[in-house]
Parts: structure tokens; sequence; C-alpha cells
């Protein structure tokens, strides 16, 4: 049996397993409520901000909250598309799905944000690189919180360039059962089952989907015929959720998510290719991530929660008959508390210890941690957070970090002043630390500080919503290749992000996004991989009684450097603009058609040098509800 056909061997026999674990589930379903008026009527609250639960108007930091309903507005298939018009973010991805993934946050190129999936960190511990977004599925998605600033003072190592938060559908998500089938470009098929539940003081939810496709050629054919062929692309995600109340003060959870995925790419630049390539080039990925825990009442005035996570990671990446392994184990074990010490005064304080295993290659590490934060809330519209944090780890050293953060709101003029500052830091990775012949024993973490300053502003009785924020960052003792890893640059990125959203009726919503970053690297170099100027554009619409949707952006990217060898010779990749479509109906109550139009004018462009990107493209299916 050949790579790829063992592959859709697993992703069936997976889903089937799965669909037999919901049949046994199965309870009586009630229908789903699909009013767009529902979203936007709720007050949006922010958890990862604090580690607590607070309403979005009294967080100081910036952040975007999105609903399932908004993550569904534009039928991406995968949360990497979902998330392009956030301010602030750049995407990058070197073909289709499953391919190598990057972000820049706020001109932080190499400077990666911590990723939680259901809270639990879920970068490769053998390389550090973060979970691609690229392999999951929107659908899986109930709510996703991006964070940016420093904030390792709340969540330590790695989150120099913010948090994007991803929780799945869980056992509050809508009762019943769902599925979900499409079809679409490069011979695409997605399908997906789930369920949520309860029964006594269970609740449940168990959900799988499916991705297989031909995919497209990521990099032009004219370099040969190794480059000429389509790069299939399948996945198969599995995620389930228990949740177990024995009484008002004291709950049981634990959550799973596994991913399995199989990718083929083209063999690179020609240039660094001697010959003809001698076999297929492919990458998979097989990822657990699960946690399970309790959360309990100590007091009246305490809340307590005792969680265990797990993180296996194995990869594999196969080219010219030489494969690349990256492999880890993470365990990590946190204890967080949540105190009311004083009218106004939350105190919100943790410990954690995490151990890391590099399966691929030698070397292990520990990190023992304590964080506390104090939130305080004044009645005139006041609110102030001071926090810090202290990490000991085995094979870097210990460091400690801060944050702290305003918010004002101006009741009279229906604005909001907010602002932070903070220090975060990145860790070097096993390979920069323990490699036989490139790493270096005594490298020291990348620390940087940050700051924002922001003001949001409402019109016409609320439903015109203006923000704009002012950002900077530097980072110091970067970690750069000369043979071996060492500390020996910094970088310095400072800008401004811009978002208005006009909700002219209950039909009609529109919004509008930019941000402008100008970041440089060594002093003087402009930096790599930074497009000054992303923006972006859109517009819904609902009609026919809410039965059908429509929904249009556009986004707009300036040019940019894509290696050094660009930069030397002045060479930019050319910026680039995608317009997207997407459309629903409401057949029945349980029954909704979608379809979605990427890349609507056919654009032509690469967001990493040498890689194309899709062309013109249509997805469309049914989703129903059981």
């Amino acid at each position: 049996m050949n790579q790829i056909s063992e592959y859709k061997y697993k992703s069936a026999s997976g889903l089937f397993f799965a669909g037999l674990g919901l049949a046994c589930l199965a309870a009586p379903a009630r229908s789903q409520e699909n009013t767009s008026e529902a979203f936007f009527e709720l007050e949006a609250f922010s958890i990862t901000a604090n580690r607590i639960e607070i309403p979005v108007q009294q967080v100081g930091s910036t952040v975007d909250v999105l609903d399932a309903y908004e993550l569904q507005n534009g039928q991406e298939i995968f949360l990497v598309d979902a998330l392009r018009e956030i301010p602030g973010l750049v995407m990058r991805n070197n073909g289709g799905p499953g391919g190598t993934f990057g972000i820049t946050t706020r001109g932080l190129s190499s400077n990666r944000p911590t990723v939680l999936l259901n809270g639990i960190e879920v970068s490769n511990p053998s390389n550090g690189q973060i979970l691609n977004l690229g392999n999951v599925f929107t659908g899986a998605a109930s709510r996703v919180e991006v964070l940016r600033g420093p904030q390792s003072s709340l969540y330590g190592a790695d989150a120099l360039a913010g948090v994007i938060a991803v929780d799945t559908l869980g056992p509050d998500s809508a009762a019943g059962g769902r599925a979900l089938l499409g079809y679409g470009s490069f011979d695409t098929l997605n399908y997906g089952l789930g369920h949520t539940g309860s029964r006594g003081g269970l609740s449940w939810s168990v959900d799988g989907f499916v991705q297989e496709s031909e995919g497209f050629s990521a990099q032009t054919p004219a370099y040969g015929e190794a480059w000429a062929d389509d790069d299939a692309y399948d996945n198969t995600t599995l995620s389930g959720a228990l949740k177990y109340a024995l009484s008002e003060e004291l709950s049981l959870h634990a959550s799973a998510v596994h991913l399995d995925t199989y990718s083929e790419f083209d063999p690179g630049d020609p240039a660094w290719v001697w010959g003809e390539p001698a076999s297929d080039q492919y990458a998979t990925t097989e990822q657990l991530f699960a946690r399970i825990g309790s959360d309990f009442r100590i007091r009246d005035n305490w809340n307590s929660s005792v969680n265990i996570s797990y993180s296996d990671v194995d990869t594999l990446s196969y080219a010219n008959a030489s494969p690349y392994y990256a492999s880890g184990k993470r365990y990590k074990y946190d204890w967080i508390n949540s105190l009311d010490a004083a009218e106004g005064w939350q105190l919100v304080a943790g410990l954690e210890y995490e151990s890391e295993e590099n399966l691929s290659d030698v070397g292990n590490r520990n990190d023992a941690s304590a964080f506390v934060e104090n939130v305080f809330s004044f009645g005139d519209g006041l609110d102030l957070t001071l926090g810090a944090r202290y990490d000991d780890n085995s094979a870097y050293g210990d460091e400690t970090t801060y944050r702290a953060t305003f918010s004002y709101r101006i009741e009279g003029l229906d604005a909001r002043v907010r602002g932070s500052v903070g220090s975060s830091f990145q860790a070097p990775s096993f390979y920069q630390l323990f490699n036989e012949w490139y790493g270096n024993r005594s490298l020291k973490p990348e620390t940087g500080k940050g700051w924002d300053l922001g003001v949001e502003k409402t019109l016409l009785d609320g439903k015109l919503q203006l923000s704009s924020t002012a950002f900077g960052n530097k980072v110091n003792d970067k970690i750069d290749w000369d043979g071996i890893y060492r500390n020996v640059s910094e970088f310095k990125s400072v800008g401004i992000e811009n978002a208005a959203r006009l909700y002219v009726n209950d039909s009609l919503r529109l919004k509008a996004a930019y941000t402008y970053s100008d970041a440089e690297e060594a002093t003087d170099l402009e930096a790599l991989r930074v497009p000054r100027s992303v923006g972006s554009i859109g517009a819904n619409w609902t009609g026919i009684g809410g039965k059908l949707g429509l929904n249009i952006d556009a986004l707009f990217v300036s040019s940019q450097y894509g290696d050094s060898g660009s930069r030397s010779s002045g060479t930019k990749l050319e910026g680039y603009e995608v317009v997207n479509f997407a459309a629903t109906f409401q057949v029945t109550e349980t029954s909704t058609l979608w379809i979605r139009v990427g890349n609507v004018l056919d654009t032509e462009y690469e967001e990493i040098a040498g890689y194309q990107t899709p062309g013109a493209n249509v997805h469309a299916g049914v989703r129903m509800n059981f």
C-alpha cells in the first residue's frame, strides 16, 4: 500500500469509528437557531487576556474575539484563511493546505505567537514550530481569541508576539447532531460528523472532519516534471470533550484533539537541487493534544482549577529519499486560582510545571513557573491590571516578565482609551540548543518589550465602531545562524492598526481594516516577510427572513522582501489583492447549502517566494443539523 493509499484508509476508518461513537451517544436533538442578530447582541468577553472571563470593554490589551458565527461567514475551510482579516496579522503558506506555515504579528516575522488549542500549548516540542493553522478546520472551532502584544507574564516562553487561543466545539455547543458534506476545486472532498448532548450532570461533544484533495502544484511546472504534478493533501481531525458536574462547586472536564495529515510538496528552488529529484516529496504529521482537569470552588470568593495537559507531535518530511523527523512530547501541570480579594480587586495566580522531551535529537528540559495577575476595576470606568511571572528552565536559565494594562471608558463620549506595556521572551529550540553540528548550549532566550496605545469610538447610536491602535516592539538577543546559532542581533517594529465596523441595519454589515508596519533588523535592514501595508474590506448581507446570506471580502497586501537573497538584490515580492465570495441558503430548519468562491478575480500572487497560490476556486456543499 503506498503512502497516500494507506493514509486514506486510516482516514476512512478513523471517521467510521467516530461515527460509531456518535451513534452510541445519540440523544434527542433540538434545532439550532440561525439568526445573525443573536451574535451581535452578545457582549463579547475575553478569557485569554487575563486568564479569567472579563468583558472586552475592560481589557487593556488589544484582543479580537471571533464567535463561530463570524468564523464561518466567509465559509473558509481552514482557520488560516478565516483569520487573514485580523488587524496586525499576516498569514503565509507555501502552496496549498498543509504547506509550510508562517505568520507575521505586528511586524514580528520570526517571533511566533503562542497557539493554544482548548487551553493546550500546541507547538512541536522538538523544533518549536507552532500548530499549522492551515491544518485546523474552521468548522471545528467554536471560538478564537487573538491577543496581541507581549504576553509572557501570563503564558511564559514564546508568547512574545501574543497568543492565538482556539476553542473547538465542546459540551456548551448547541445540542444535537451535525453533518457536513462538500466538494470543490482540485478534486477536493470534505465531510464531517458531530454530536453534542447531555444526560444528567454529564455533557459531551465529539466531532470528526476529513478533507481529501488532489491539490495543485505549489511551484511552477516549468521547473521540470518533478514540479509539475499536483500536490495532494489529506487531513483527518477527531476531537472530543466531556464535562461532568458533580455539584455547583465541583466539575470535571476532559478534551482531546487528534490531527493526522499527509501533504505532498515540490522539491524547492531548482538552483539547490542537483539532478532530477529521486523520489516523491511528502510530509506527514500525527498530533495528539489532550487535557484533563477539575474546576472547583474553595471558598465563596475563591475559584480554582487544576489541569494536566499532554502533547504528542510526530512529524516526518521526506525529500529525495532523505527523511527528516521532528517529534516530541510535552507534559504540563497547572494550578490556577481566581480570588475576589476585595471590592474591585480580583487576584489571579498560578503555578505551572512543564516537561518537554525531544524524540528526534538529544536534549530534554523542564520549566517551573509562577505568575500573578492583579485586576482592578473602578466604578468610574477605569480598569487596570498589573502582573508578573517567573520561569526557571533547566536548559536556558530563569526569566522574569511583567505586563501592565489600562482601559478607560469615557461614557459621555461613547469612547474608550486603552493601552499596555510588557516584557516577554522566546526560548531557543532543542535544535538550536543541542544539535550536534549547529547547536549552541550557551544560547539565551530572545527577550523583548512591547507597548500599544489605542482609542475606540462608537457613533450613530453604536452602529459605527472605530478603533485605532499604535504599537511598538523591540527584541534583543535575536538568534541567527552563522555556522552555529548565536545571539547576535536585534529587531524593532512600530506601526498602527485601524478597524471600522458599520451595522447599516439588521441585514447589512460592513467592515474594513488597515495595518501599517515598519520593521527593521540588525539596526538598519528592512525586515523580511513584513509588508508595510495590509488592508481588508468586507460586507455581509442577510435576506429572505435570514435564510440567505451573502459575504464578500477583499484582502490587500503590499510588497515585501521574501528572503535575504531578494533583500540583497533589492527585489521584493509583488503586492497583491485577493477577492473572495461566499453564500449560504437555509433550505429547511435543519439543512443549509453553502458555496465559497476563492480568489474570484483569479489573481496570480505569491505569499512565499517561489511558491504559487490557488487561482480562482469553488467549493460548495451542505450542512445539516439533526
